[in-house]
């Protein structure tokens, strides 16, 4: 347990990959229009924060880690031995509402592992 619990000090997350997560991103009809390179413009310009400060808020999660696919699992808990998550992404729409774009499957891994995981924040 306490090798886990020092494991979980040292997890690092890597920054989103905003070519690959524009498939995501055109599910919303903003972010379709104004196209990839403004996407990915507005995204890198983005910023962390917990998800215990937006959890409220937060909308497009399923939690249930043990009910997910079991090949995004497995790549999930590979990362998370090796203490390199990707970070997930969460539009900003308003203070009242966001939505989690990509990294469901961490998210819930990250919450199912006891810690309050890092959101990259993309204001729309």
């Amino acid at each position: 347990m306490i090798k886990l619990l020092n494991l979980l000090k040292e997890i690092k997350y890597t920054k989103p990959n905003f070519d690959i997560e524009w498939e995501e991103a055109i599910r919303y009809p903003e972010l379709k229009k104004m196209g990839k390179e403004e996407w990915k413009k507005i995204a890198n310009q983005g910023y962390i924060i917990k998800y215990s400060k937006i959890k409220d808020v937060l909308g497009n999660i399923d939690l249930n880690f043990n009910k997910l696919e079991e090949p995004k699992k497995d790549r999930f808990n590979k990362s998370f031995y090796q203490n390199k998550v990707e970070i997930p992404i969460a539009v900003k729409f308003n203070d009242q509402d966001y939505d989690l774009l990509a990294g469901n499957t961490r998210l819930s891994g990250l919450i199912n592992k006891g810690i309050d995981p890092s959101i990259w924040i993309v204001e729309i």
